[in-house]
């Protein structure tokens, strides 16, 4: 995978190494809160099947670059790196609108356990801050 993505951030990449891919749920009967899949997949091409991704949302721009996921929901809301700005890590509804997130590839996956069941959208100085704007203050 290095080979295929080498811009990628290195922490996915140490992530995967070490974790692996797969579902993180809060139990054996609860739905995933997130599915890690094996490879990173291309946002367009592979999950969407459109260019939606490219189109301005009503809340920030469109993606700036190839977008790849590494994983979504089970709702569907895919998550991934958007490689046209730096590799930023994004959250991608339904509707293919895209909420970039202040947060490093490990920072969210230990986010989605300190959010729950809300989504991590940033982390600083302690303090984390979830997708209903709630803050959390909890060691990173």
């Amino acid at each position: 995978m290095r080979q295929q993505w080498p811009a990628a951030p290195d922490e996915y990449f140490a992530f995967m190494q070490k974790r692996g891919h797969g579902e993180i749920k809060e139990d054996d009967c609860a739905l995933p809160l997130l599915t890690i899949q094996p490879m990173l997949l291309s946002a367009k091409a592979d999950y969407f099947g459109d260019d939606g991704i490219y189109k301005d949302g009503p809340y920030e721009a469109c993606a700036k670059g190839e977008v790849w996921l590494f994983g979504w929901d089970s709702v569907g809301t895919a998550f991934g790196f958007d490689s046209g700005d730096h590799w930023r890590l994004l959250e991608i509804d339904n509707m293919r609108w895209i909420t970039r997130l202040d947060l490093s590839f490990c920072q969210f996956v230990e986010g989605l356990l300190v959010c729950y069941p809300q989504r991590p959208v940033s982390f600083a100085n302690g303090v984390w801050r979830d997708s209903g704007d709630v803050s959390y203050s909890a060691p990173a």
